[in-house]
């Protein structure tokens, strides 16, 4: 079955010129999101024509879309990297996602590349004079910015919520992992308030900075209350937030707490670094939540910058995590597999805390007025994107209609905003009568209204090609109402005995499936009955409080530091830069855990700058490693001026070299060589000092650059040669 062919719109049947000339016209007459669609039917005949993608991106912005924005424009970027125009739109979408400090270095390229773009001129005076806010911030509570002190608490867990509190700088009505956050953090608080601590990550500074707990309850109520995203009320909440992020001093986490991560952070430049610092200074335990692996399962699902986002911190992660929570048994197996390809010798403790529960879709709320007529209806809640395969289940209530007649047919109501590759099923709703009559897309629906959702409903559908958990399938137990979800991943476990199964992507046994529920007498009130018979799905509380139990448990063993699951073979390069998908390497962590110390930058493409004052980097050699003379060889590269530095290496614990003055001229690309008397199974220390920077466009501060380093004996020619060349040498063809 080929999956993402279109309907409506086909590379045999389709002149590109047309499609893209009412793509053009969609987009003048801001019809911003079926000028997107439009624009993704032209990309699939002509997936090289960058610009037509920056169009693309450009509609998926004004659609109020900006983080689809930005992969969209990021996929311009690889095919014409040197395009100022695609520097200053990536720009755009960054300032809209509140990276700031990204949005700087991107309208930086964009002048760089173009001095006379006066766009992006007048956005980095912008920025540079307001980092975090154009408008005033509200006043804040003054204990929500002096206070940065937990409680002095062994078992204290500190609940990251930089995730969440992203997705609400855009979004106000929650998707499932915002749900799963929101009512954990929440029940925690009501359990342990003075154990627990909610906190919010300044990725400009690199620190956590804490939030008061009424701030973050109030703001979860207005999430579940509402979602427009104008209320004067929620923009108020989020304008304090925004304070305390900006405002409050550093965390000062208590010795021995654990960090969980109930969301996402492999999009926080790095997050992990400091993550690492915490671990060493306080013994931080950094417990992430693991909802899937879906980019390394089903990569064609994603977008190819979350793909090389997801495995370059899923490799970081195998190295920094003390323990992982999974929410299903489904994804604990993902993880382990795909953990043990990077560390087959390491195990890290992994804990499935499932997520049955339901209960905050219980209470009042009314029906959104489009569905008051009591037409009787199938609920699809999911985001519309192509890993949870509209198209098939569009599809089939085509074939529904054809063989039953649309009177006899119920509708289908799918709740859940557009997403990644959906155009495919919007394109054949747009182009089918029968469906855009049966089928109704929903979105920005509040929790009040969702649960009306749910027990109006005859049954539920939800499908996928893969699932971590399924949080709808749950909803659906909880208000008594049949789900049908096909028989993969994690959706066993999650539809229990109680969901009815189809053959996954197979329209056939579908189609067969809801004509059972629909037509046939007694089936549906034979599995209600059922279903009424099976215990309810837990509370969030219960959820909670295991989570916490499981966190105290993981709190009593020790892994090794990051550096140390690590082990160096001399003759081996390592690049200091992000490094591609889609596999996780420890190539990719490498570059991470070599770097130590606040004067580091973030990773980029092509390696990293250090900044104003020492940074450190440390190599752990392989045990069996044996004492002897080694070189070590560091690629570099000047920044825009002509500047000094020091550097030296040594044997940590040892006595340090003597530094090495060196003088680089703007722009140079230079390679420095040092040789150090290696100690058998020890850690190499490279040390890098700089007295000033160099003020980038972007405002920031930065000292000399690093591309790559390599260790190796003294007498290993071979590995001195092969990394000069291969490092020097833009191409080499071998005859």
């Amino acid at each position: 079955m080929d999956m993402m062919a279109w309907s409506g719109v086909t590379d045999a049947a389709t002149d590109p010129d047309d499609t893209l000339s009412q793509a053009d016209a969609l987009r003048d007459s801001r019809t911003w999101a079926e000028a997107a669609a439009t624009y993704a039917a032209v990309l699939r005949l002509r997936p090289r024509d960058w610009p037509i993608r920056v169009q693309y991106g450009h509609c998926l912005k004004e659609a109020g879309d900006p983080h689809a924005a930005l992969l969209a424009y990021r996929e311009a970027e690889r095919q014409c990297s040197e395009d100022a125009d695609i520097h200053l739109q990536i720009g755009h979408a960054l300032k809209l996602l509140g990276r700031q400090e990204e949005a700087l270095e991107e309208y930086a390229r964009a002048l760089t590349l173009d001095p006379a773009n006066e766009a992006a001129r007048a956005e980095l005076l912008a920025l540079q004079a307001e980092p975090m806010e154009a408008t005033a911030p509200i006043p804040v509570e003054p204990q929500a910015v002096v206070t940065a002190k937990m409680p002095a608490s062994a078992a204290s867990v500190i609940y990251d919520a930089s995730d969440l509190l992203d997705y609400f700088r855009h979004n106000r009505a929650p998707t499932g992992i915002q749900r799963v956050q929101l009512n954990i953090i929440r029940e925690a608080l009501a359990a342990d308030s003075s154990g627990v601590a909610i906190v919010g990550f300044d990725s400009r500074l690199g620190q956590w900075k804490l939030l008061a707990p009424a701030l973050f309850l109030r703001l979860a109520a207005l999430s579940h209350e509402g979602s427009a995203v104008e209320d004067p009320a929620w923009q108020a909440t989020l304008r304090e937030v925004e304070a305390v992020l900006r405002e409050a001093g550093p965390l000062e986490a208590p010795p021995g707490a654990s960090l969980v991560n109930l969301g996402s952070s492999w999009w926080i430049p790095d997050y992990l670094r400091v993550v690492r610092q915490a671990q060493a200074r306080s013994g931080l335990r950094y417990i992430p939540f693991i909802h899937d692996c879906i980019p390394l399962l089903v990569p064609e699902h994603c977008s190819s910058g979350l793909v090389d986002e997801f495995a370059r911190w899923f490799a970081s992660v195998c190295l920094h995590a003390d323990a992982v929570l999974t929410n299903s048994e489904c994804t604990r197996a993902d993880f382990r597999r795909a953990q043990r390809r990077l560390l087959p010798d390491l195990e890290i403790p992994a804990f499935t805390v499932p997520l049955d529960a339901a209960d905050p879709l219980a209470g009042g709320g009314a029906l959104p007025p489009r569905l008051r007529s009591g037409r009787p209806y199938v609920l699809f809640v999911g985001t519309i994107e192509s890993r949870k395969n509209h198209l098939l289940a569009f599809n089939a209530w085509l074939s529904l209609v054809r063989r039953h007649g649309a009177e006899a047919v119920p509708d289908l109501v799918c709740v859940g905003k557009q997403g990644w590759l959906a155009e495919a099923a919007l394109q054949l709703h747009r182009n089918s009568s029968a469906l855009r009559a049966k089928v109704q897309l929903l979105h920005g629906v509040p929790d009040s209204e969702l649960g009306a959702l749910y027990r109006g409903c005859l049954f539920t559908l939800y499908n996928s090609f893969y699932e971590g958990w399924g949080l709808p399938v749950t909803e659906s137990l909880a208000a008594r109402k049949v789900p049908l979800v096909p028989d993969h991943s994690s959706l066993r476990e999650a539809g229990r005995d109680c969901a009815v199964y189809f053959t996954p992507q197979s329209e056939p046994d579908l189609v067969a499936k809801l004509e059972r529920l629909i037509f046939e007498p007694g089936f549906l009130a034979e599995r209600e009955a059922a279903l009424a018979a099976a215990p309810l799905p837990r509370r969030w509380a219960e959820v909670a409080a295991q989570l916490q139990s499981l966190v105290r448990e993981a709190g009593r063993t020790r892994l090794p530091s990051p550096r140390a699951r690590l082990a160096f073979r001399l003759g081996e390069v390592h690049g200091l830069r992000l490094l591609p998908g889609p596999e996780p390497s420890l190539a990719m962590a490498t570059a991470d855990v070599l770097r130590e110390g606040e004067a580091w930058h973030r990773l980029e493409d092509w390696g990293v700058w250090t900044g104003p004052g020492q940074s450190l980097l440390r190599l752990p050699l392989e045990p069996e490693a044996e004492a002897g003379r080694l070189r070590i060889y560091l690629e570099l590269v000047a920044p825009p001026e002509a500047m000094a530095f020091r550097v030296r290496a040594g044997m940590r614990g040892g006595a340090p070299g003597a530094f090495r003055e060196v003088a680089a001229a703007a722009g140079e690309a230079l390679f420095c060589m040092l040789e150090i008397e290696a100690v058998a199974g020890g850690e190499i220390e490279v040390e890098i000092e700089s007295d000033r920077g160099v003020t980038l466009p972007d405002g920031r501060q930065v000292a000399i650059g690093l591309r790559s380093l390599m260790a190796c004996r003294r007498d290993d020619v071979v590995a001195r040669l092969d990394y000069l060349e291969r490092a020097t040498l833009p191409r080499m063809v071998a005859a």
